[in-house]
């Protein structure tokens, strides 16, 4: 891994990216908490509460980011805060409506 390139993607993994929830129940009727970035389609992560799914997204969103620069694909800006919505009432699934708007 490029240490470089990694360093880079956790500064721009800091920016203030929206950070979305969805409550689910998995198969045995446990709660997990889902937290996602609406500006990073496919970019989420799961735990017991909500702080622990915001604890792993930052995780992925850092290796997310990675990604897209060692591939030279553009890394999504935050929504400016006047544009952002409320995104603990935004699913996953609206989260490309989202980021076309």
């Amino acid at each position: 891994m490029n240490q470089e390139l990694l360093d880079k993607a956790v500064a721009l993994a800091d920016r203030g990216y929206q950070v979305g929830f969805e409550r689910e129940d998995d198969v045995n009727g446990n709660v997990i908490w889902v937290a996602f970035v609406p500006e990073m389609p496919s970019c989420c992560a799961q735990g017991n509460s909500a702080e622990s799914a915001i604890e792993a997204l930052k995780t992925v969103c850092e290796y997310y980011i990675y990604f897209l620069l060692k591939h030279g694909v553009p890394v999504p800006d935050p929504l400016p805060r006047e544009q952002a919505r409320d995104c603990a009432r935004t699913t996953r699934a609206e989260a490309e409506v989202i980021k076309a708007e």
